[in-house]
């Protein structure tokens, strides 16, 4: 009887190590399976990124330069250079841009365009509308093929 219960307390020890090691504390990073959202890509784009990276300056007034001409799979990276908060708005649509609450003085925002088009933009705390082409903080991106 005295080797069941030493075998049954050995076994026991074993048992309690393994839950120790394997129940460790979970980082606060850590993100359980079953809440990242899967995403089936049917159709991966087909540009290739050039590694062009062409800057635009969010001033307080004005975009500098206001009219840009990129190509296919260029990069355009606008940085707030200014003392206020800023946002970069599409004039059409919503696939690109930035929010005033992720564009503070000194952030950067990056989109690389993938099909050519005159993309027109807007700052929307000057009171530029979306329709406005000549008034107000306003810019435009034409991308060439």
């Amino acid at each position: 009887m005295g080797r069941v219960v030493a075998i049954g307390r050995v076994c026991a020890l074993a048992g309690l190590a393994a839950v120790a090691l394997v129940g460790c504390a979970s980082d606060p990073d850590d993100v359980p399976i079953a809440s990242v959202p899967v995403v089936a890509v049917t159709n991966p784009p087909s540009v290739v990124k050039t590694g062009v990276i062409v800057q635009v300056y969010a001033l307080d007034n004005n975009f500098r330069a206001r009219n840009t001409t990129v190509k296919v799979g260029d990069t355009v990276q606008w940085t707030n250079r200014g003392k206020n908060d800023h946002d970069v708005l599409p004039k059409v649509g919503n696939d690109w841009g930035v929010q005033i609450a992720g564009f503070h003085p000194k952030d950067t925002y990056e989109f690389t365009f993938t099909k050519p088009g005159v993309y027109a933009y807007y700052c929307s705390i000057h009171g530029a509308k979306a329709g406005s082409t000549t008034a107000g903080m306003i810019g435009t991106i034409t991308v060439t093929g």
